[in-house]
């Protein structure tokens, strides 16, 4: 049988398209994120790979397309302006709705990436304990006969130094659970600080916008008091020109009365 060999120009391979996020898009994939956490999964990469599965689905009248790592760059993009509080990126396309919503939504998945360093952080720190209580427990169940006689061949100095290790040994038995993490400090730290700056520019924002608002009502009361001022005019105006109709009308009287009786 023969082989039908089919050549396929290399233009005619189909591209796949670019696709660009909008802020309802960055939303949509925010809650998938959150929905799946790949940070807190042993397998991040099925998991990104799930998010986008579940977003194209959802967006399949858009012919809106995204793979594991597209979902993956896009999140850590937006992370990134996060931190950073390069909050005029994060208002791109979008509506103060859309804004505070993803806002919202990056402060859960912040949480969740922060809570991955720390599990990465605290098994590797238990491992290494671990590691040193089996070596510490190995030396001190050694018989007595399998031990060397170190002050024999040793002088002083080196017994000394032997004591020190031992002293050491002895602590590395008490429990860890109270030892900081530089590591768990560090990521601690850095979320509060970002946690303080937001807080200073959100107080700088309040601070403003009350300012503004006394500057409102200031320009209210002084239009307030301007119109008092012209209805007050307009009512003096009024009584003036009445008691001059009035006078008028009363001179009149007397000249007619003045002609009848004459008359």
């Amino acid at each position: 049988m023969d082989r039908v060999v089919v050549e396929v120009p290399i233009g005619s391979v189909p591209r796949k398209r670019q696709v660009r996020f909008s802020a309802r898009h960055d939303i949509i994939l925010l809650r998938e994120v959150i929905a799946q956490n790949p940070f807190g999964s042993k397998e991040p990469g099925r998991m990104w790979a799930r998010v986008g599965e579940i977003i194209t689905a959802a967006l399949q009248e858009e012919n809106f397309e995204v793979d594991a790592r597209r979902c993956r760059e896009r999140t850590m993009l937006l992370l990134d302006y996060y931190k950073k509080q390069d909050f005029p990126s994060l208002r791109r396309f979008g509506t103060e709705k859309l804004y505070a919503q993803k806002e919202d939504l990056l402060h859960e998945v912040l949480e969740l990436e922060a809570e991955k360093g720390l599990l990465v952080s605290g098994n590797g720190t238990k491992y290494q304990d671990e590691e040193r209580r089996n070596h510490l427990i190995e030396e001190l169940t050694l018989s007595e006969p399998d031990k060397p006689d170190i002050t024999r061949i040793m002088p002083p100095a080196v017994t000394e130094a032997e004591d020190e290790r031992e002293h050491m040994a002895e602590l590395s038995e008490a429990p860890t659970a109270k030892r900081p993490c530089q590591c768990c400090c560090q990521t601690y730290s850095e979320i509060l600080s970002f946690l303080e700056k937001r807080s200073e520019a959100e107080q700088r924002l309040r601070e403003e916008e009350l300012s503004l608002r006394r500057e409102e009502l200031e320009i209210q009361r002084s239009k307030i008091a301007l119109e008092r001022e012209r209805l007050e005019a307009e009512r003096n105006e009024r009584a003036r020109r009445f008691e001059l109709e009035s006078q008028e009308r009363q001179v009149i009287l007397d000249l007619l009365k003045d002609k009848v009786l004459k008359g």
